[in-house]
């Protein structure tokens, strides 16, 4: 395979990866959507959002064992296929019970696209850029995408809208003829990074664990916001320009690991992030009054789960010897996505809303306490491997 074969196989899993998983990207607006068209409640939504991630966490699932029986190509084009079939029966379905499991469905397609694409570019040289990459699209992708959304389904109907939502999928299917139908050695990296020859793999099961607690902090309230919002008075085409402009935080959240990769301390630079995220859920908490506050706090939201959660995944692929953890990003990242929904809207009707916000920061905190216990394993690793050295 010759090196343009795989740089144009690299930007196209990175554009697989960025946009398979759009509906997360816009879960407050779509759900919002829904939620009008289907009179659900604040319960209901979390449900909403829930089937459709546990769909995607059956899609990772199943992607590992039919990518080998299929090869990275056919899967793709499978797995898009169906996520854009049943974005039009969403589409046209009146009945509740037809869109939870079109909805389902369509996770389990997004799901199969996510996991193929982002063990693809694991096992590729140069993770720190294809990530930091990754992210970088996918945030500017998110915010346009948010942005313009409610204004489609204003002007054209809730419809277009989802028609809108599954061409995302026919793109993927397009480029995925850009993949090889499996990838050779020549096409992944056949040697460990560096790092991994003092890593420990404990520190990057650290980073497994404090990236799920991350992925739990942002998805506790990342559905709700819509809700929220509207609670508050703003109106829903002000709450798609807030998330729009507030998406754009992720741009400088994944450039800088992008630009500077290793320079910048990837410990340090998880603490900002997750600090960052605990900011905006205390701004969230004590209430947005207008769309300038809900675009602060979604800004600062994603600057710091950007900058999370890029290192995090560096961190988990270059301290992983044995090569367990880097398969399991895509499923922990999706699985907090289903969870986090579905305990906060079980706990919603004896709790009220406050449980969304504390249980968002409880798990940002939590995620910091479990990256402290990280950098002790990995400065007593490093000052053995000094010893023995020296020895």
């Amino acid at each position: 395979m010759t090196r343009s074969f795989s740089l144009k196989a690299r930007a196209a899993f990175i554009y697989i990866a960025a946009t398979s998983i759009i509906i997360i990207g816009v879960t407050p607006i779509f759900v919002g959507m829904l939620a009008e068209r289907f009179a659900l409640d604040l319960s209901h939504q979390g449900w909403v959002i829930s089937v459709e991630m546990f769909g995607i966490i059956l899609g990772t699932l199943l992607s590992p064992s039919l990518d080998r029986l299929l090869g990275s190509a056919r899967l793709c084009l499978l797995a898009a296929s169906v996520a854009l079939a049943f974005n039009l029966i969403t589409a046209h379905t009146t009945q509740l019970p037809v869109l939870f499991g079109s909805r389902l469905l369509c996770g389990v397609g997004a799901g199969l696209l996510y996991t193929c694409a982002i063990s693809a570019l694991g096992r590729m040289p140069d993770q720190d850029r294809s990530y930091g990459a990754l992210l970088f699209l996918q945030t500017a992708v998110f915010s346009a995408f948010a942005a313009g959304l409610p204004q489609l389904v204003e002007h054209v109907g809730a419809a277009t809208g989802i028609y809108a939502l599954g061409g995302w999928f026919l793109l993927n299917a397009l480029v995925s003829r850009l993949l090889p139908t499996r990838l050779s050695g020549s096409a992944v990296s056949s040697e460990p990074d560096s790092v991994l020859s003092h890593g420990a793999g404990s520190v990057g099961l650290c980073a497994l664990i404090g990236m799920l607690f991350l992925q739990l902090s942002i998805y506790s309230i990342w559905g709700f916001l819509d809700g929220i919002a509207q609670q508050a008075g703003i109106t829903a085409t002000d709450v798609g320009w807030a998330f729009g402009l507030g998406l754009l935080g992720g741009l400088p959240g994944s450039a800088l690991p992008g630009l500077f990769g290793r320079r910048l301390k990837r410990g340090a630079m998880i603490f900002l992030g997750s600090l960052l995220v605990a900011l905006s859920v205390a701004l969230l908490a004590d209430g947005v009054r207008n769309a300038s506050d809900l675009a602060l706090a979604v800004f600062l939201m994603n600057f710091g789960w950007t900058l999370a959660l890029t290192y995090y995944m560096s961190i988990i692929v270059t301290h992983d010897p044995q090569g367990r953890l880097s398969p399991l990003i895509g499923v922990t990242q999706v699985a907090a996505a289903a969870l986090a929904p579905a305990l906060v809207a079980f706990a919603l009707p004896w709790t009220g809303q406050g449980v969304i916000f504390m249980a968002s920061f409880a798990a940002v905190a939590a995620g910091g306490v479990v990256q402290l216990f990280a950098v002790r394993i990995q400065r007593r690793h490093y000052q053995r491997s000094d010893i023995g050295r020296v020895g």
